[in-house]
């Protein structure tokens, strides 16, 4: 297998632009490569039916696909994410006064990549870095709420519930209720979930493409967050998180 993939590799990188778009045949990729043309066939096949590369009918060459350009901007948006996010969110934890974490998804888990502490003595303060699966924390379970649902669903199926290392007993029943309670309103709500006597505050950050790509989230003691000021509150994290998607090219109205 790992062979395969390194002969992958090597045929996208020959057929990397140079300048102007690149058009190859099997012939021509097989003698570049010094590789047999059976194994070229073979493994172009499998990366036109994943959208890596695309093959031109009228010349029966071979061109980079989209989804390789797909990938690319998504791995910009990550990069981008902290520097795009970073004033926006110093500015919302100036109007709340509490704690603002940007978290992102990877793999099954969600992590905080940067965090704006707040400036009252008693805060909530967690170190960049921090993991947990994605349906614990309203940072990372509004980011589970906006994947596509066959994700949720293996998400979902690959938890062992018994294993679950939240302060508060989580069954799938009750984390599905949530994700779909979180769509209709637009952000998550937590209380006391990764961190005893805390309330979290978590709305999902879009790519250009419609994807969730990480979650903005307000965070501090929960005797600090009454019914009224969790909705207010809620609608002003959605709204900054709606800003951030916009700088990084989003233009769609967020799901309901």
């Amino acid at each position: 297998m790992a062979g395969v993939i390194s002969k992958a590799i090597h045929i996208l990188d020959l057929l990397l632009p140079q300048g102007t778009e690149k058009e190859m045949s099997v012939t021509e990729i097989s003698r570049e490569l010094d590789m047999p043309i059976q194994s070229v066939h073979r493994i172009l096949a499998s990366l036109v039916e994943h959208g890596f590369v695309s093959q031109n009918v009228k010349t029966r060459k071979y061109k980079l696909g989209l989804s390789i350009m797909k990938y690319g901007f998504l791995m910009w948006d990550s990069l981008m994410l902290r520097t795009v996010a970073r004033p926006f969110m110093e500015e919302l934890s100036h109007k709340t006064k509490e704690t603002v974490y940007l978290a992102t998804r990877e793999n099954a888990e969600g992590v905080y990549i940067d965090s704006v502490d707040s400036p009252q003595i008693l805060k909530i303060s967690e170190p960049i870095g921090l993991k947990l699966p994605l349906f614990i924390g309203a940072s990372n379970r509004v980011i589970m709420a906006y994947l596509p649902r066959r994700t949720r669903e293996i998400l979902l199926d690959d938890t062992d519930w018994s294993q679950v290392p939240s302060l508060k007993p989580l069954t799938r029943a009750y984390i599905e209720e949530e994700l779909e309670r979180i769509k209709e309103r637009g952000y998550a709500v937590t209380e006391g979930e990764a961190t005893e006597g805390t309330t979290g505050i978590g709305a999902p950050i879009f790519s250009y493409d419609n994807m969730v790509i990480g979650s903005l989230n307000v965070a501090g003691p929960t005797l600090r967050f009454s019914p009224d000021k969790i909705e207010g509150m809620g609608m002003l994290v959605k709204r900054y998180a709606e800003r951030i998607s916009n700088e990084l090219g989003y233009r769609f109205k967020l799901q309901r």
